[in-house]
């Protein structure tokens, strides 16, 4: 995955506005508050700077992601064709260019930001983008009287931002507004995904309809491991952003855990892929989440058709099949 060269370019024009030594100092800085920041106390980003230096160290992996999580939320939904869009703690906006590269049918997306100069910059960088149009509001999403209804609300690294005892709060509101699909992106670590399970928890009590990464309602047999559910997806790194992180890779990999729920309900897909696949000679090995709990797959080259879907599965895809509480092959459930 790329960032889209509109956008890439307009990061590369607003990163030259600063100096070179002193964006890469905020952004070294940035980064070491944000992975020492307890829950519900991020940092504020107050100037022009350290909003670059942020934007430029962090967008192309937050927009990775929420490319992924929309693009599994088309697949579940392919008639969905969102024209309204709500944004909720949007940054510089990663969200809504992800999201108009998936729908072309947005018409209208409201973004809310309650630090003023990461507002600033979004407007920044999508002046003149071939985008739907955004209306910023620079505000706290906690302190409006309501939100805006919206076929598609997103909340992307937000959630886990805001202190524990108005999450809840937060939640109900996004819902509320929620007339088609909400997406709620975390950080896929242990505390990512122990918040999207108190997401999903309550949003089950307000009869939500799971679409993903989840195919059931039932207590995630992950957490039930001590272990966690998240997500990858790779980007190439820009120019700027190898410069900025004096990094060899041409790449990297965000690791993100997800939420996807519907208003109106929709099936899930029987299994979900929660590991990379592994590949040996003649068989591959997968792990699925079902309603049935984890399951230790094999599938082997002579089971054709299942053969074929797992050699082009990747970690985080759908596994269908025609007895989801059965194993395919030679495989025993863990």
């Amino acid at each position: 995955m790329q960032l889209p060269a509109s956008l890439q370019r307009a990061l590369e024009r607003v990163i030259a506005t600063q100096p070179a030594a002193a964006l890469e100092q905020t952004a070294a800085a940035l980064s070491n508050r944000y992975r020492e920041a307890s829950a519900g106390s991020a940092p504020v980003i107050t100037s022009p700077l350290e909003a670059v230096a942020y934007a430029a160290w962090r967008m192309p992996a937050t927009y990775a992601a929420l490319r992924a999580v929309f693009k599994r939320l088309a697949e579940a939904q392919p008639d969905f064709a969102p024209t309204r869009m709500l944004d909720v703690g949007a940054g510089s906006g990663a969200a809504i260019w992800a999201a108009a590269e998936q729908w072309p049918s947005l018409r209208r997306i409201v973004a809310i930001e309650r630090q003023p100069a990461m507002a600033r910059l979004g407007e920044q960088l999508a002046a003149g983008a071939d985008l739907p149009p955004v209306m910023w509001q620079r505000s706290d999403v906690l302190a409006l009287d309501r939100l805006p209804d919206s076929d598609l609300v997103v909340a992307g690294y937000v959630y886990g931002e805001i202190e524990p005892a108005v999450r809840v709060l937060l939640l109900s509101r996004l819902w509320k507004a929620t007339n088609g699909a909400l997406v709620l992106v975390e950080p896929g670590t242990p505390i990512g995904h122990a918040t999207i399970l108190n997401i999903r928890s309550e949003l089950i009590k307000r009869d939500a309809s799971i679409v993903a990464p989840c195919p059931h309602t039932s207590e995630c047999p992950l957490a039930a491991r001590n272990d966690w559910c998240h997500f990858g997806q790779r980007i190439a790194r820009p120019a700027f952003q190898r410069r900025l992180k004096g990094a060899a890779a041409p790449f990297e990999d965000e690791k993100f855990a997800y939420l996807i729920a519907a208003r109106h309900g929709v099936p899930p897909a029987n299994g979900r892929i929660v590991r990379h696949p592994i590949i040996h000679s003649g068989r591959i090995e997968l792990q699925v989440c079902t309603a049935q709990g984890l399951q230790h797959i094999t599938v082997t080259r002579s089971q054709g058709e299942a053969w074929r879907r797992a050699r082009d599965s990747a970690w985080g895809d759908g596994w269908e099949s025609e007895h989801p509480s059965q194993d395919i092959g030679d495989s025993e459930a863990e």
